[in-house]
């Protein structure tokens, strides 16, 4: 076969991940909290966009230990040996970060569990002298989720769990597709194609709400807008790819 014929690997899935997880020594002790399952199982099909915001921010390291504080009605970032308070600055440097990432074309995002920049749910938030809630969220993480809410994150304690953790990887391929169709300019006809590509693994999720993408399909077909028809079937998407596949849904597939 001809040089210029041989086939092309496709290409890697690109996902944003916190920095520490890959091994570098960006904490704030100076070490790091090196994810083996990130970096040897699926490292190799993936381009990793590594970025720890303290670091990013000029924190330096090692640093003095930051925490999520509620004062008054606002949470707030904060490094209790100073008392310095870092919200204002960390949330500017997040939406200039999550832009830079929104024009990346990422696939997902792996955050750092219980980090009061990264962590993505039930981060300790003090105040006072009692003891910590554990409702929070990371500063960075909250900006991410919020500008690219199709985005698929999850934390790397969560990705421990076997059916996450498939749904994660399988959200993201998804995601990788749905883009390359983004690319190409979305028709009905193409829409159609993408989901009877992906039909199977909706329906293991959640086989009414696939039907209901399905009426969407067919009702769009004969009227209305291609690009109301995009952003209408992409919240249906998302929503349905938001949890695992259960063993009720694979066998109502046989």
């Amino acid at each position: 076969m001809a040089a210029s014929e041989t086939a092309l690997p496709p290409p890697k899935v690109r996902i944003g991940i916190s920095s520490c997880l890959l091994g570098q020594e960006v904490r704030y002790n100076g070490g790091h909290k090196r994810d083996d399952f990130l970096v040897g199982t699926l490292g190799p099909f993936v381009e990793w966009v590594p970025v720890c915001p303290e670091v990013e921010l000029g924190m330096g390291v090692p640093r003095p230990a930051i925490r999520l504080e509620r004062i008054g009605g606002d949470v707030r970032l904060r490094m209790p040996s100073t008392g310095e308070d870092l919200t204002d600055a960390m949330r500017d440097f997040s939406r200039r970060r999550v832009e830079d990432l929104a024009a990346m074309s990422l696939d997902g995002y792996v955050l750092k569990k219980d980090s009061p920049s990264c962590g993505m749910e039930k981060v300790k938030i003090y105040r006072g002298a009692g003891a910590p809630s554990k409702d929070g969220r990371g500063v960075f993480a909250e900006t991410l989720v919020a500008r690219l809410p199709h985005l698929p994150v999850e934390e790397e304690g969560r990705l421990k769990d076997p059916k996450l953790r498939e749904n994660f990887i399988t959200r993201v391929f998804v995601h990788h597709s749905w883009q390359e169709g983004e690319k190409e300019g979305w028709t009905r006809a193409g829409l159609i194609r993408f989901h009877e590509r992906h039909k199977l693994l909706l329906m293991a999720r959640n086989q009414s709400a696939v039907r209901r993408l399905e009426t969407l399909l067919d009702e769009a077909s004969r009227s209305g807008s291609v690009r109301d028809l995009v952003i209408e079937y992409r919240e249906g998407l998302t929503e349905i790819l938001s949890r695992p596949a259960t063993r009720r849904g694979q066998r109502g597939l046989v």
